[in-house]
């Protein structure tokens, strides 16, 4: 029996809405509520903190909200997420639609203003008369289910709308408004509602015969998006069964081992010359696409990616069919991947697997550097080396990579041999989110997690002080360049002099020891493993302050092309 905030029945006393709230939110599975608290969101901030649900109060409803979609996806449960009225909403509109592109399942408990008060200049007012309300509190791109709740007799159909909801594939965002007169509203006496969920209906047998037909009559490739790390262990007997090679989108890194021999690599930013030389030299006849959008940090809509006879796209979400590629010949399926992969096994040919091809010369997999001893300074890919020996394969440490040069070192670099332990946001992509978001990792695992982020993500918004007030197992690692390196990185790349990319030289191991964490500072390569070392020992959130040679570019990005594609043109003056 789940513990319950609402008094028992014939105890004499009625709850208020927000207790049957929390009560309701306790029995969907939320354990944690991330947020700042103000006065309009008061009454149900009280309400979680005497609950059995774990109050987090954050910094900035950025970070709660990154940390928010983390721990939804470490935990799969559902999280919540809360602030005040006015700024409070729209700080957290960023992180609510990171939350929709990452699949996570979020609800966004925010105080608003009543009916009482609207259009009279309330404090931090949130109305139609002072902020376009419209996609804040209606369904649409951000919100699944969205609604400002003026009566404490909505409460009981939202509650079984977000139940509902909780069941779909693909993740869940809402919103709910709540006034103070309604939180403080006693509850309606009203039963609680039962929910049955069922997965998704198996495939049609006519549709797997189609797809085994297209794919079994020539060699394929199987290419991985995050839509698949659920089924990780029937891809892995497909491959065994077919003899395709398997490629990946960035956030799928560890679905299929990336030392198994028959895996090409990483396509998109911070990818491998190994995918593009294998679709060159040996293109396929059709690519197997398992849950990826193959959206522009997955696939630069490069052309060379499109298989002769065209892609089979199998996703839950139709949306997504055609999205990249409008012209490429596409086989569509919707089906959830586990259920669509287990009817392809079962309809399989069963012969043996055509014989395995060495994949071509990938240069993430050449000798390791040694720690060089003629200048300081970190050079990006002997850090990414030592990440790899002490984080990835010393531990099972959740890693998150930050927006910018992280991104594609990470996704580069880094090898992964189980999914869910990378996660980067290869689609809103938004900074802040993996040092906000390294706080919900940690809590939704159970585990330490690290986050890999550069300077200029440290200094838009870190949650710190945060994870020192609740003990946090958070491990943050500075790419302390002194400059936005991605944007100075591009500027060359587009032939731009770069301008304002420059950012004076802070000590995170100094900030961090303010705000009450511990740290180490970095300064030549042979102190990186015994720095690493230690922040995988500590105890509670740890900085590592890394002074990384700005003069070494770690990883490729092809990101630079896309936006000539886009049409990037050299400054004024300047010849190609």
């Amino acid at each position: 029996m789940l513990p319950s905030l609402v008094v028992p029945a014939g105890a004499g006393i009625r709850s208020t809405v927000v207790e049957s709230l929390v009560d309701t939110l306790w029995n969907l599975g939320v354990r944690q509520a991330f947020g700042i608290m103000g006065g309009a969101v008061a009454p149900f901030c009280e309400a979680v903190n005497r609950s059995p649900i774990e109050l987090l109060h954050c910094r900035h409803e950025g970070g709660a909200a990154f940390a928010a979609i983390e721990a939804s996806l470490a935990s799969g449960r559902l999280t919540v997420v809360f602030s005040t009225s006015g700024p409070g909403i729209t700080n957290s509109i960023t992180g609510m639609m990171a939350a929709r592109w990452e699949g996570a399942k979020v609800l966004f408990i925010s105080g608003t203003t009543g009916s009482r008060e609207r259009g009279r200049w309330a404090f931090q007012e949130t109305s139609s008369y002072t902020m376009p309300v419209a996609g804040l509190f209606t369904a649409g791109p951000i919100f699944h289910l969205a609604s400002l709740v003026d009566s404490a007799l909505e409460l009981e159909s939202l509650s079984a709308r977000i139940a509902v909801g909780l069941s779909r594939p693909g993740g869940f965002v809402a919103h709910l408004g709540l006034p103070i007169s309604v939180q403080t509203a006693t509850a309606p006496e009203t039963p609680r509602p039962r929910f049955s969920s069922f997965g998704p209906p198996s495939c049609d047998d006519n549709v797997i015969d189609e797809c085994v037909s297209v794919l079994a009559s020539e060699p394929f490739v199987i290419w991985l998006g995050y839509g698949a790390r659920k089924s990780a262990r029937a891809i892995r007997a497909l491959v065994d069964a077919s003899g395709a090679k398997v490629m990946c989108s960035p956030r799928a890194k560890g679905i299929f081992p990336e030392d198994d021999p028959r895996f090409l690599g990483v396509t998109g930013l911070g990818g491998h010359a190994a995918v593009l030389e294998h679709m060159r030299e040996a293109r396929p006849a059709r690519t197997l696409v398992l849950g990826s959008r193959l959206g522009e940090f997955t696939s630069y809509w490069n052309d060379e990616l499109v298989p002769r006879e065209g892609f089979v796209h199998v996703d839950i979400d139709p949306e997504v069919f055609c999205a990249a590629y409008p012209s490429a010949q596409t086989l569509s399926v919707q089906a959830d991947i586990g259920t669509f992969v287990d009817a392809l096994l079962a309809r399989w040919p069963k012969r043996r697997p055509r014989p395995q091809i060495v994949p071509p010369f990938d240069e993430s997999q050449t000798a390791r550097l040694v720690p060089r001893t003629d200048k300081p300074l970190v050079r990006p890919k002997f850090l990414m080396e030592a990440i790899q020996e002490t984080v990835v394969e010393g531990s099972d440490a959740i890693v998150l990579t930050e927006a910018g040069n992280s991104f594609t070192l990470g996704s580069h670099h880094l090898r992964f041999n189980a999914p869910g332990r990378y996660r980067v946001s290869a689609g809103f992509g938004s900074m802040g989110h993996a040092v906000g978001g390294v706080l919900g990792a940690a809590i939704g695992s159970g585990q330490k997690a690290v986050a890999i982020a550069g300077d200029g993500a440290m200094l838009m918004l870190n949650e710190i002080n945060t994870a020192v007030a609740y003990g946090i197992d958070a491990v943050w690692i500075v790419l302390n360049d002194a400059r936005y390196g991605m944007i100075e990185e591009g500027m060359k790349a587009v032939q731009w002099t770069p301008f304002a990319c420059d950012i004076p030289r802070s000590d995170f191991v100094a900030i961090a020891r303010a705000m009450g964490a511990d740290g180490v500072r970095v300064e030549t390569e042979a102190q990186l493993g015994e720095a690493l070392a230690a922040a995988m020992r500590a105890s509670g959130p740890f900085v590592v302050d890394v002074r990384m040679d700005p003069t070494e570019v770690g990883a490729p990005n092809g990101r630079n092309s896309s936006l000539k594609k886009q049409g990037f043109k050299p400054m004024a003056g300047v010849t190609t």
